[in-house]
């Protein structure tokens, strides 16, 4: 079984389909099954992947921000399947034990409610690397999908046991903004000509964006902490969501 959440769904379906090409996502889709609707246990990173790891509601986990996860002793869905003669490897960003994320996102738990806004991450920006020969980007995670081809092809292909692979990957999360530092969020888009040629930009929308007056408490919270609380000119919004369309074909192909 190969299950896929990292990409947002409407890609696999017109008129999503026709602004970026995402050939496996697709072959999966055909093959497979889709959900069109579905429901997250938790809209926040690190909690919704405790719910996953551990099978266990939020209200169970107690993981409510993404500094609270999952102890690292929990026994997690895996860890059963280990349990009853599966092979079984974990590769890349797993993400759900407590305290791999920064205190303030500890703190920020609490501050959505009340009128505290904390510091913002840098400026969501594109950013063009490399040439139309520039095709491995995201360097960590295809170092990660090799190990976990070479495992498929050396290991669990010669072994008479079921197996479960787990391979997390970074992509299409957008990269920290370096000049920050290293506490610095991720806000920069990146990626190359070659795989700029997978999305048809002509294609790419521009979504409405209500006025922070208008917002929801939470979604004026994020807007501003992700620093997208400032102006930006259309062929800024443009340039971003394609370049995010252009992540999300990169990581089709690991896919592949």
């Amino acid at each position: 079984m190969v299950m896929s959440d990292a990409f947002d769904g409407r890609l696999s379906f017109d008129p999503g389909s026709k602004v970026v090409q995402l050939p496996y996502i697709n072959y999966l889709r055909e093959l497979g099954s889709t959900f069109l609707n579905s429901y997250t246990n938790s809209p926040i990173c690190c909690p919704s992947r405790a719910a996953m790891w551990s099978g266990q509601f939020v209200h169970l986990t107690q993981s409510w921000n993404n500094y609270k996860c999952l102890n690292a002793n929990s026994t997690t869905w895996m860890d059963l399947l280990e349990r009853n003669g599966y092979r079984t490897k974990m590769l890349g960003k797993l993400d759900y034990t407590s305290g791999s994320h920064s205190v303030s996102n500890r703190v920020e738990a609490w501050t959505r409610n009340v009128q505290f806004l904390l510091r913002q991450e840098g400026r969501p920006v594109s950013q063009l690397v490399g040439n139309m020969s520039t095709i491995r980007i995201m360097e960590d995670d295809w170092k990660n999908t090799d190990k976990a081809t070479q495992w498929i092809r050396h290991t669990a292909a010669l072994s008479n046991e079921p197996f479960a692979l787990y391979l997390g990957l970074n992509l299409p999360h957008p990269y920290k903004t370096d000049s920050l530092g290293p506490t610095a969020g991720g806000s920069t888009f990146r990626s190359s000509p070659y795989w700029l040629t997978k999305v048809s930009s002509e294609l790419v929308s521009i979504p409405k964006w209500l006025p922070m007056a208008a917002m929801h408490p939470v979604d004026y919270y994020s807007t501003f902490t992700k620093n997208c609380s400032s102006k930006f000119t259309e062929e800024e919004i443009k340039s971003i969501r394609t370049f995010y369309y252009a992540m999300c074909a990169e990581a089709d192909a690991m896919l592949g």
